[in-house]
């Protein structure tokens, strides 16, 4: 059931998670926030709006950064939030920052730069710092393949909550935090999938994106899903 009909975050994940994560970092006008993935803009402006910090936002993905840019803009917090589009890590410019928080959106985390990520988190963070991320995990050890053609492939795209927890403590994080997302947020970010659809240019305009998407929508609600997918929300801090 839709319970937000202006949610406009590219996850399930949304702005809940955001506001927990910042909570938990007690994050305030003097903080630093770093948020990779960022998609239009939406986890950015929570973190400008609700708590004044300054805030790095990136994503590589086609015509997000420029959508992020014009939503700060309108949500007038343009002068809090710098938008990158590229890959954060590979930015020379920001070698010497570190953050108070770290928020990884969701759809960041793939098969490709997950492991780049945590090996490089803990570098990034303050002493004692905050970091937060959200990933779609497989909640059942058998998956059908019809759901792995959509959501990946068992313990190579998408993982399990076991995974994550040997992750997290590898990279030399503690565990605050971890849950699974209610089923509420899953319709809510489909609908605004379902509308952004309609766009006529930015990263949803791409004919391959928009048709992988319209088959993950018909097939997570044909296949009831859940039964074996949850949203994964996990908050860490540097121990040291």
């Amino acid at each position: 059931m839709v319970t937000d009909p202006l949610y406009n975050f590219t996850s399930p994940a949304g702005k809940e998670c955001i506001v927990a994560a910042a909570r938990f970092a007690a994050v305030n006008p003097s903080s630093s926030a770093l948020v990779l993935g960022c998609g239009g803009g939406a986890g950015a402006v929570v973190l400008a709006k609700e708590f004044r910090c300054k805030v790095l936002a990136a994503d590589t993905r086609n015509g997000f950064a420029q959508e992020a840019v014009k939503q700060c803009e309108k949500e007038g917090v343009s002068h809090l939030v710098t938008v990158l589009h590229n890959d954060f890590f590979q930015n020379a410019t920001y070698n010497d920052d570190l953050f108070d928080l770290i928020i990884a959106e969701g759809e960041y985390l793939t098969s490709a730069s997950r492991t780049h990520f945590f090996e490089n988190l803990a570098q990034k963070l303050v002493p004692r710092g905050w970091a937060a991320f959200a990933d779609k995990i497989y909640t059942t050890a058998q998956i059908p393949l019809t759901v792995q053609k959509i959501f990946g492939k068992k313990d190579e795209d998408t993982l399990n909550e076991e995974c994550y927890r040997s992750l997290i403590k590898e990279a030399g994080l503690d565990l605050q935090y971890i849950g699974l997302v209610p089923a509420s947020s899953w319709d809510n970010y489909y609908a605004h999938m379902a509308r952004r659809l309609t766009d006529t240019k930015g990263y949803y305009n791409d004919q391959t994106i928009r048709s992988a998407l319209h088959k993950e929508i018909n097939q997570f609600y044909k296949m009831d899903c859940l039964k074996h997918l949850g949203y994964l929300f996990c908050i860490v801090r540097k121990n040291r």
